[in-house]
């Protein structure tokens, strides 16, 4: 494989897990408009590597796009781990930053999650998140316009705010990773993330197989 992947993804995943902390955890949060940084973020990180390794930056979407065949399952599986390693570093490194800006240890408050709610939110969101994917993106390939992307930021920053307050709004199991360490939340409770997560990304496969035409997979076909 393609050094240049794996590590295109490692970047991809970092920023974005750097990004959520940094702009959702005190001090120095962006606040109400954390969500609109987040997505912009995500969007460049999109725009930089979708021609270098497709701009997963997500577990659930390197398994569906195996599942459809756009990537190897020799090639999946490091992918996986450098997004979770990724999102996990890059939590580590908003706690070192926050540590310093407030001058002791950064206390932050778990998100109280009720477990229905959260599993609903996180299912419905990363279902969206793969179904607009393989939409946009043709079959083995990339969308031809750029501004395509736009599409997956949009959602990103939709779900943050609908689904922030239940749920934390990771809809990435890597993410999910990145929140655990920065105490966002509880480790305990992780299992509700990836069960909607995985939920999710599979009803996004199969809802794609009966809607979407195998042989136009692309909105801009």
């Amino acid at each position: 494989m393609n050094p240049a992947k794996p590590l295109a993804e490692f970047i991809g995943t970092f920023v974005l897990a750097l990004t959520i902390g940094m702009a959702g955890l005190d001090p120095g949060s962006a606040g109400r408009l954390a969500p609109v940084v987040i997505a912009v973020v995500l969007t460049i990180m999109i725009l930089c590597f979708a021609r270098v390794s497709g701009s997963h930056f997500n577990p659930v979407v390197t398994l569906a796009l195996t599942l459809r065949g756009d990537l190897r399952w020799r090639e999946a599986g490091p992918y996986m781990i450098v997004q979770v390693v990724a999102a996990t570093a890059g939590g580590f490194l908003v706690i070192a930053i926050k540590d310093a800006m407030s001058g002791e240890e950064l206390v932050v408050t778990p998100i109280e999650l009720v477990i229905v709610p959260t599993m609903l939110f996180e299912t419905f969101f990363t279902f969206a998140l793969v179904f607009v994917t393989f939409l946009i993106t043709p079959l083995g390939g990339y969308p031809k316009h750029r501004l395509l992307h736009l599409a997956i930021g949009v959602t990103v920053l939709v779900g943050a705010y609908v689904a922030g307050p239940v749920s934390g709004a990771a809809f990435n199991p890597a993410v999910t990773f990145g929140l655990g360490v920065m105490g966002i939340l509880n480790v305990t409770d992780a299992w509700v993330h990836f069960a909607g997560q995985l939920a999710g990304g599979m009803l996004g496969v199969a809802v794609a197989a009966f809607t979407v035409n195998r042989n136009s997979r692309s909105i801009e076909s």
